[in-house]
């Protein structure tokens, strides 16, 4: 099988692409110069720039923005909003006890409440005098534990029903 080349494109694109490649060469070996007649004008044009007293530059004070800082730009009103008022101290909201007493083992020396905390529903065994979240567990009886929080005090007392079997 003979493919025919002569009927295909491929030598009017070979020849183009030569044409382009030997136009690019030539625009970097041979930059583009100005005019005689730009070059001219343009010396002109520079004798006509005023001189402005020297060649440091001096930023302005920040005293002469006042205007600008008293009406920004940015906003529709020219003025500046107010700042949210900021409340001096946030109002700590106490946390709850979230124990349920689940049982107590009282022997001859220490007292422990068995406790299930809702928020993980993990037991907690803690002794009279721990501290849990704050709580503090004062006292232990049979059938009850009580808590203390600053002057806030809970008693957790056992669900009797709890330990039947349904």
């Amino acid at each position: 099988m003979r493919i025919d080349f002569i009927n295909r494109p491929t030598p009017i694109l070979s020849t183009a692409m030569a044409v382009l490649i030997v136009a690019i060469a030539l625009d970097f070996l041979y930059p583009a110069r100005p005019a005689d007649a730009h070059v001219a004008s343009a010396d002109t044009t520079t004798a006509d720039v005023p001189d402005f007293g020297g060649s440091e530059f001096m930023a302005p004070r920040l005293e002469d923005f006042g205007d600008m800082l008293d009406r920004p730009l940015f906003f529709s009103n020219r003025k500046l909003p107010e700042p949210p008022e900021v409340n001096a101290a946030p109002v700590a909201v106490p946390t709850p006890l979230e124990l349920k007493l689940e049982g107590v083992a009282i022997t001859g020396e220490s007292r422990v409440a068995v406790l299930r905390d809702l928020r993980g529903n993990q037991l907690v065994q803690l002794a009279e005098g721990t501290t849990h979240d704050g709580w503090t567990l004062e006292s232990v009886t049979a059938d009850s534990a009580r808590f203390r929080r600053g002057q806030q005090v809970t008693e957790l007392a056992l669900d009797p029903d709890s330990g039947r079997r349904r």
